[in-house]
């Protein structure tokens, strides 16, 4: 099986990191402009890219505030099925903290695993940005205004 891992140091709140990875306005500040999100473990997360063509289902496996989010993928490209992401959030120096990021499980280290993983590393840099300053600027951009 093979790991994708990122860390990154943001200086912001744990909150603020927290709300950015788990809250839909969060993730569309960073990640992908359109999704739906859980406060609730054993709900379900959605994420559209390709035009609201691909559709990503992670569910909600252990929430815990300010501190780690776990996701199981559930729906989406097979190599992602059964894949896992791990956030660990743990407060610095200061209002510093240390993002620590895993999508774990894969399959096998070829495929959707290269890409993903430096997509993964690009979206590290989206994410600090936006914890940092507020603005939105989402990686993933659909041209439709609304999926459902």
């Amino acid at each position: 099986m093979a790991d994708s891992l990122h860390q990154v140091i943001i200086e912001a709140s744990p909150a603020t990191v927290y709300d950015a990875i788990t809250q839909h306005t969060g993730i569309q500040g960073w990640w992908t402009d359109t999704c739906e999100t859980t406060n609730q473990e054993g709900g379900h997360c959605h994420f559209w890219f390709d035009e609201g063509n691909t559709l990503i289902t992670m569910e909600a496996t252990r929430l815990l505030p300010n501190q780690r989010v776990f996701w199981q993928c559930i729906g989406g490209p097979d190599e992602w099925l059964g894949t896992e992401l791990w956030w660990e959030i743990s407060q610095g120096e200061g209002n510093t903290c240390t993002l620590d990021f895993k999508h774990m499980n894969w399959q096998k280290d070829d495929g959707l695993f290269p890409l993903c993983n430096s997509t993964w590393g690009s979206l590290m840099t989206q994410l600090k940005h936006f914890c940092e300053t507020g603005l939105v600027d989402p990686y993933f951009h659909n041209s439709v205004a609304s999926v459902s």
